[in-house]
């Protein structure tokens, strides 16, 4: 009769990739009703960023099947071959890869969001940066894939743990954390004397600090369950999460706007614009009423 390999528990495996999928599941129901709220509430984005939405939902959604049909493999199809446990089956790997075309192409538009909020003496310097850090996670994640690949048995892949996955994982924080200081710096900096833009403002810093502390943890507790226990597939667990965190993170900022908008009161900063100050000129207030607006183009227009 056959055996699992030593060291293999259907719990610990396919039993936590089962939870995996069941939270995907969830999370990708979320995706998809975000996008549909997205379609419905802003017809008037340009085409560009139609198409990335769909394309993020498309990604998402074959990420979706892939993972689904993974654990059908070992759970249904293999039930009675217990050998199947400890080899690692190509629709793993490719989830792997989805998610990571996933989570660098939403890292791509905030980086591009960023070059555009950049004054001209910092915007090479800070979007070089990112992006560096971006390619480099996408070097390592490929190196992952390809690694898995030969490697296959889950017994081995403890191997791969200190010339990949952990670089992968940093990598990916770095990344997180550039982006979110950026973010934060260039908005923190376009705040005015008046109460209502402050308010906007400082709303698009919590959703920012909010996306990598969010995206930075599951990195985190990824690369620990990897390095704690590579025999199981809790990390793969949480990996099937990242990509789905990564598309509600982008599909939240652009469903967000209308919300932002309405905190900030834009109606009162009309109102404000139409006096005078001391002696001010009215364009002059104009001026500084609008500043926030023209410099939130990272999230008011697309």
């Amino acid at each position: 009769m056959n055996t699992a390999p030593q060291g293999t528990a259907i719990g610990d495996t396919y039993g936590a990739g089962y939870i995996g999928v069941i939270v995907t599941a969830a999370l990708y129901g979320l995706t998809t009703l975000q996008t549909y709220f997205y379609y419905v509430h802003y017809p008037d984005d340009r085409f560009g960023l139609k198409a990335l939405v769909s394309l993020i939902w498309v990604l998402d959604s074959l990420h979706m099947a892939i993972v689904s049909y993974s654990i059908y493999y070992y759970l249904v199809t293999n039930y009675s071959n217990p050998i199947a446990l400890g080899v690692g089956h190509w629709s793993l790997f490719i989830s792997i890869g989805l998610n990571l075309v996933i989570v660098c192409t939403v890292q791509c538009f905030f980086t591009r969001k960023i070059h555009i909020l950049c004054e001209s003496k910092l915007k090479w310097f800070v979007t070089t940066l990112i992006g560096l850090s971006v390619l480099a996670h996408f070097a390592f994640g490929i190196e992952i894939i390809v690694l898995m690949f030969i490697k296959k048995e889950l017994a081995l892949l403890s191997e791969i743990t200190l010339i990949a996955v952990t670089p992968f994982s940093i990598t990916s924080i770095l990344s997180d954390i550039f982006i979110a200081g950026a973010l934060c710096f260039l908005l923190h900096g376009r705040k005015t004397g008046f109460k209502n833009t402050n308010t906007i403002v400082s709303r698009l810093i919590i959703y920012a600090i909010n996306r990598c502390l969010l995206t930075s943890v599951a990195a985190v507790v990824e690369l620990i369950a990897f390095s704690a226990s590579p025999h199981t597939l809790w990390y793969l667990a949480i990996d099937f999460t990242i990509g789905k965190l990564y598309t509600n993170s982008l599909l939240v900022s652009l469903n967000g706007r209308q919300s932002i908008r309405d905190a900030g009161s834009p109606a009162n900063a009309t109102h404000l614009s139409d006096l005078e100050f001391g002696g001010a000129s009215t364009s002059r207030v104009r001026s500084d009423v609008r500043l926030p607006v023209s410099c939130l183009h990272l999230f008011y227009h697309y």
